[in-house]
């Protein structure tokens, strides 16, 4: 039977005429009715389309837990924030209140946890997943919905890599750009001139080249979400923890088709065409981009790291909060197995990324144990310029 959402797009490429590869993942990841996150099908975990931190172990929602109560330490104790952006199906959220309900009872009571989600399936089934915890949580579907400035911890896991992206290439020395277009029937990659002069100054501003014929993405959605978090922050620390690299491995030469990528059934695909609404559609994060839009914006960039040395900086912590409660064996076991999954270098603790900015706050030294990798986000790529045609 036809695919209703490509209905709708091709009904729109009708009507206005070829439309951004941007365009065509913000329909295909959010539209309403048949977006593949915003109708609440997105397919999480073992049984689903793909693995999150969360859903790999509990481990990595009880040392988020611990980590917030080191930033909390930071602030100077009493009540804080800890704003949770795009909480998936809510496991991360469950784990981490039943976490301080458990091991630190007195914390929970000063915990304001908000969730920001726009997708209101997704909202019913985080509240779903966190059961009586929910009564503990407070939803926002907008960063802009939140009253007044935040202070305490925004944090994100595996939520840039979700937003729409721009694809470009490079030709004669031009930056071009990737749209969507109907021909014999079927969608279509088309090429064309940039939609917006943003994509220029997203790479002028690292001073980054790229090889003619190369294809990647830029995703300006992450700048503005970015700025709209560093306006919302009055004081205290943005985690921003994904899949990507700094500017200057993600354009390097070696990876002149770029990043995206579809997700189904735990394969995956550069099939952006096929079942549109019912697989996900992701790109890796620029973390460099990431990083200097927090600078401009008022953010101090603190710590970038992979997520096996960012874990295990609470890690200590966590086992000293287990042994201190007299926690039996059997839990300390867990705790081990779990955590071989989320720091393995050569699966999500090596692939995944964390950075850590502050803002009017200092950088707590539980986490002066992680390799902090900093000036790889500045470190120089292939020098030069794009024109506009």
């Amino acid at each position: 039977m036809p695919n209703p959402l490509e209905e709708i797009i091709r009904a729109e490429i009708s009507a206005q005429g070829a439309i951004t590869f941007e365009r065509f993942v913000e329909l295909a990841l959010y539209h309403p009715e048949h977006g593949y996150y915003a109708s609440g099908r997105a397919a999480i975990g073992k049984a689903g389309d793909f693995y999150t931190s969360p859903h790999a172990s509990r481990v990595f929602g009880e040392l988020v837990a611990e980590s917030y109560l080191s930033f909390k330490a930071g602030l100077g104790g009493g009540p804080c924030a800890f704003v949770e952006m795009g909480a998936g199906t809510g496991i991360m959220a469950r784990d981490f209140l039943e976490h301080l309900d458990r091991y630190h009872p007195e914390e929970l009571p000063q915990c304001e946890y908000i969730i920001v989600e726009r997708s209101a399936g997704m909202m019913a089934r985080q509240k779903e997943t966190l059961g009586a915890m929910s009564g503990r949580v407070a939803w926002r579907y907008s960063l802009d919905a939140l009253s007044g400035p935040v202070t305490g911890v925004f944090f994100s896991n595996e939520l840039v890599d979700s937003f729409p992206f721009h694809r470009v290439y490079k030709e004669n020395g031009y930056l071009r750009e990737v749209y969507v277009e109907t021909r014999g029937g079927r969608l279509v990659e088309e090429p064309g001139v940039i939609s917006t002069p943003l994509l220029a100054r997203y790479f002028n501003r690292l001073v980054v080249s790229l090889e003619t014929g190369m294809t990647t993405e830029a995703n300006l959605r992450a700048c503005e979400w970015m700025r709209s978090v560093a306006e919302k922050l009055e004081k205290g620390f943005v985690v921003t923890v994904d899949y990507g690299y700094p500017a200057y491995e993600y354009y390097s030469p070696e990876r002149d088709k770029g990043t995206a990528i579809c997700h189904r059934d735990h394969k995956a695909s550069l099939d952006f065409f096929r079942d549109i609404g019912q697989q996900d559609i992701t790109a890796h994060v620029d973390f460099t981009n990431l990083a200097l839009e927090g600078r401009e914006a008022g953010l101090t960039d603190a710590l970038y790291a992979d997520q096996s040395s960012f874990l295990a900086s609470a890690l200590e912590i966590f086992e000293r909060t287990l042994r201190k409660a007299g926690a039996p064996q059997e839990e300390l076991e867990r705790v081990g197995m779990g955590i071989k999954a989320l720091i393995h270098p050569d699966w999500m603790g090596g692939a995944f990324k964390a950075l850590v900015q502050t803002k009017g706050v200092s950088l707590p030294d539980v986490f002066g144990s992680a390799r902090n990798r900093l000036d790889e986000l500045w470190q120089p790529g292939r020098s030069g310029s794009l024109n506009i045609n």
